[in-house]
């Protein structure tokens, strides 16, 4: 549905990041595709603005695997307008993310010598996309010695970047991608110290990563202490990253960054997702509001 709108929005206005659930059973048979639908529904909120600005520069996402919704930049006055739409559902306000790290084996009560943890084998031709600050593909706990070959269900990819080329993937890490455009809506730049690329900067991606699925590293240690076999939880299983988390301001990152991630996840085709991060405390929303949330339902 397309929205007419005859209020001038003021000069003065400006513009923020909003995350808009729509019901899809509303989209007219003549937009092929959500993206084509969302998109046009922007453009026409932005005939009313006495500036000038693409409507390509103002839409971020659209996710169909997650929630049915999209994420762009509006004033108060379209916001308003779009909220009269039959078809719209609900908004979210655009909101930051911080690192954190679980102690998974132990929450799930896994044992190594018997019970799922071996019967599963060690994640065989399982896929665990993780949503972080990205990964080291160097590092020795994503060599592919013992993998099985890439599930032919997988659809995702490698993208290249900044110190990160397709070559760096191999039978372990099948998948590599990076989400900031809703961190530079947000007049966040990626600094010249990070790699903008899947490339890890502060090596948490990569921590939780090997975690998840390192695989075996024989005679690993803590410069010399405590020898021994490194290994993660599903150490057969294959890794896809998707990086969401810069290095600005203590590694931050934004909702609408994160849904694009799990919903790219999705449709590439990963069995697991791994999400290391929490909503800044300063803005934490109630659950049934946290954009997050309701994705992974």
């Amino acid at each position: 549905m397309l929205l007419q709108i005859n209020n001038a929005v003021s000069n003065a206005e400006e513009y923020q990041t909003y995350i808009i659930q729509m019901d899809h059973s509303h989209k007219p048979a003549s937009f092929l595709t959500h993206e084509a639908w969302h998109r046009s529904t922007l453009a026409s909120l932005m005939q009313s603005s006495p500036e000038e600005h693409d409507e390509n520069d103002m839409f971020l996402y659209s996710y169909n695997h997650v929630m049915h919704s999209f994420s762009a930049r509006f004033t108060a006055t379209q916001l308003s307008e779009l909220k009269k739409s039959p078809a719209h559902i609900a908004t979210h306000p655009e909101l930051f993310f911080e690192l954190l790290t679980t102690h998974s084996p132990k929450f799930l009560g896994l044992k190594q010598n018997s019970g799922i943890w071996p019967a599963a084998s060690f994640g065989k031709d399982v896929i665990i996309g993780i949503i972080d600050t990205g990964i080291w593909p160097e590092s020795e706990s994503f060599n592919d010695k013992g993998m099985a070959e890439v599930p032919e269900r997988w659809k995702g990819k490698c993208e290249n970047g900044t110190a990160f080329s397709q070559s760096l993937c191999n039978r372990k890490l099948i998948g590599a991608r990076s989400f900031s455009k809703g961190l530079q809506a947000e007049g966040l730049k990626i600094p010249p110290s990070d790699y903008n690329s899947s490339r890890d900067h502060t090596g948490h991606g990569t921590h939780t990563s090997s975690t998840a699925a390192g695989n075996h590293v024989v005679g690993a240690s803590h410069f010399g202490y405590a020898k021994g076999t490194a290994r993660g939880v599903a150490p057969r299983a294959h890794v896809a990253m998707y990086k969401v988390l810069w290095g600005v301001d203590s590694e931050k990152s934004v909702a609408t960054d994160v849904l694009a991630a799990m919903d790219q996840a999705i449709s590439d085709g990963v069995d697991i997702i791994s999400i290391s991060l929490r909503i800044s405390l300063r803005e934490d929303p109630p659950y049934f509001n946290n954009v997050i949330s309701i994705a992974s339902l």
